[in-house]
């Protein structure tokens, strides 16, 4: 297969979320005055389906009830990084047509999703993308923005306390959306949050699978790695998958989503009856 043999796959769920979401969410939703719209994407989906289900814990505590995207596709991005490019450009297509049809925010927990659909469609592949770019959103911007405008209300657990290291991924770096992330782990109390310094992990998607990769692919992400056993955290705070598989492989140290690390430091009740519609 061309992987290299000292390189860690990522494992699979027994179940997909899509599943998972049908049999505990799906129903509740519709009680929601507010919804938005989730843009899962294939690694919630397939290998790590407890992202999506903290995600919709979290929406549904802050006050919103979580749609699903109907015939969702793969954003697109492995194809594009191999050189299949008529192939994304028809999942680009695909998604822009059926986001069309949705309403409301269209939010995604994986920056490199965000990013490919948001910027990547029209830059790279030429698809255009105006109908729906202005409501697509990562999942700590929209919290972020719902928080600061005074829209939500969170409550944290009494006595929490932890240690994380924030790196931000590459596609952050250039959305300029790191300082969300910052700004609103900055409100759980008993974090203590470290800003790593700017330095790529060096997976680059599936570059860093690949034989002939695995090295220089290792020697990019040395200086982050090195970083990270300084300052020796409870857990690394990241928004891409690939950055998280790289990490965890490379240091041992376990490394969460901003919204998993949101969900387990909230009370999740409390912050649901804060969020209660008021009654007529």
């Amino acid at each position: 297969l061309g992987i290299d043999r000292h390189r860690t796959l990522p494992e699979y769920a027994q179940e997909t979320f899509e599943s998972i979401f049908k049999k505990r969410f799906s129903r509740q939703q519709q009680s929601y005055p507010r919804k938005v719209n989730y843009f899962h994407g294939c690694y919630v989906n397939y290998n790590y389906p407890q992202l999506g289900t903290d995600f919709v814990k979290l929406m549904n505590a802050l006050g919103f009830g979580v749609s699903l995207i109907r015939d969702e596709r793969c954003c697109g991005v492995p194809l594009m990084s191999n050189g299949m490019f008529k192939q994304a450009t028809r999942n680009a297509e695909s998604n822009v047509n059926v986001l069309s049809g949705t309403e409301g925010p269209v939010i995604a927990t994986s920056s490199t999703c965000l990013f490919t659909m948001r910027d990547e469609y029209p830059a790279v592949l030429g698809v255009d993308n105006s109908s729906i770019r202005e409501r697509l959103t990562l999942a700590v911007k929209f919290i972020y923005e719902s928080v600061s405008s005074g829209k939500v209300r969170l409550a944290f657990r009494e006595g929490w306390k932890g240690r994380a290291a924030y790196h931000v991924p590459c596609h952050m770096e250039r959305l300029g959306w790191g300082i969300f992330t910052l700004e609103l782990l900055g409100m759980i109390p008993g974090l203590e949050l470290m800003e790593l310094d700017s330095n790529c992990c060096g997976m680059a998607g599936t570059y860093g699978f690949k034989k002939e990769n695995y090295g220089l692919s290792q020697q990019i992400g040395s200086a982050l790695f090195s970083q990270i056993s300084g300052r020796n955290p409870d857990f690394v705070i990241c928004e891409c998958e690939t950055c998280k598989w790289q990490i965890e492989m490379s240091t041992g140290y376990k490394v969460l989503n901003p919204v998993s690390l949101l969900a387990e430091a909230l009370d999740l009740k409390k912050t649901a009856k804060l969020n209660q519609p008021a009654l007529p």
